[in-house]
């Protein structure tokens, strides 16, 4: 799968189970204003979706190929 933006820092949290993503997004996104997630977890994408009503993230739209979920998060 091809980075959804190029000027985007990448989390790739492939193979890592939940809550891992999230945690990782979570420090990204202090220090850098837009985050691309590579996740495969099956619930990373609800875990996504608390996290930004939780913080005020905003998710871009979510690309899947298979169990891979891609999106851009800005905080």
């Amino acid at each position: 799968m091809k980075a959804l933006k190029v000027s985007a820092h990448r989390v790739d949290a492939r193979g890592r189970p939940c809550p891992w993503p999230i945690i990782e997004l979570a420090k990204a996104l202090k220090l850098h204003p837009e985050v691309e997630l590579w996740a495969d977890d099956p619930a990373a994408r609800a875990d996504l979706e608390s996290f930004c009503a939780a913080t005020g993230a905003r998710a871009g739209p979510v690309q899947t190929e298979g169990p891979l979920l891609q999106v851009v998060v800005c905080r």
